[in-house]
């Protein structure tokens, strides 16, 4: 198998964005349920899921040749998102911004910056969690967020109620701001972009910023 997912492999694959969504910290506030309960209103057979995830991902070898997307957002950054057992990892220009799993570093990418690539559903989506947003960005990004998973099949009636349980995983407690010299920070924790608490991170934080602030 190759190791490389390819797009078209993933684009509209109900499965994929199923299982994909599993590992986001969205959460439904109402019934109080995170989001791999959630997205259960996606009807899928179990048994052919389960099955689906197994050969797809290629359990039996991951931890040799774990699977990977990878993709171009401009002409000068790249994109890697790389599937382990228990971990997903992103990466930019081979810099890594983040990861979900139980160790999780996510909230890198500013709602600006996520919309910059908001023409392609499957970038947007994969990038979408590696985003963090305040609460009154809310209005602006779920009808991105509705529109794209929209082409997926099997999600057309529940895009609403899942834009939802998403967008409350993505909330910051603390707001983006400018440093001298690096670019844009934050200060929330598990957050590669916090550079006081993580300074191992400060040089590629800086590298990043000036190629996102070149797509603006």
């Amino acid at each position: 198998m190759n190791n490389e997912i390819t797009i078209a492999e993933i684009r509209g694959n109900t499965f994929f964005w199923k299982f994909y969504l599993c590992w986001f910290r969205g959460f439904d506030d109402k019934e109080e349920i995170n989001i791999d309960e959630a997205v259960e209103v996606i009807q899928t057979n179990e048994t052919d899921f389960y099955n689906w995830e197994r050969i797809f991902f290629n359990y039996e070898s991951i931890e040799e040749n774990p699977r990977y997307i990878s993709g171009n957002l401009a002409d000068d950054l790249n994109f890697a998102v790389e599937f382990q057992e228990y971990e997903i990892n992103f990466f930019l220009n081979d810099i890594y911004i983040g990861n979900l799993g139980g160790h999780f570093e996510a909230w890198f990418l500013t709602l600006d910056e996520l919309l910059a690539f908001e023409k392609d559903p499957v970038f947007f989506l994969l990038l979408l969690p590696m985003t963090g947003i305040h609460e009154n960005q809310k209005s602006v990004l779920k009808p991105v967020i509705t529109q794209h998973l929209k082409s997926i099949s099997e999600f057309d009636s529940h895009c609403e109620y899942i834009a939802n349980c998403i967008l409350n995983g993505l909330i910051m407690g603390s707001p983006f701001q400018e440093t001298a010299g690096i670019g844009i920070t934050n200060n929330e924790n598990h957050s590669v972009r916090n550079i006081i608490k993580y300074p191992r991170y400060q040089q590629d934080v800086k590298e990043l910023n000036s190629i996102l602030r070149s797509l603006k």
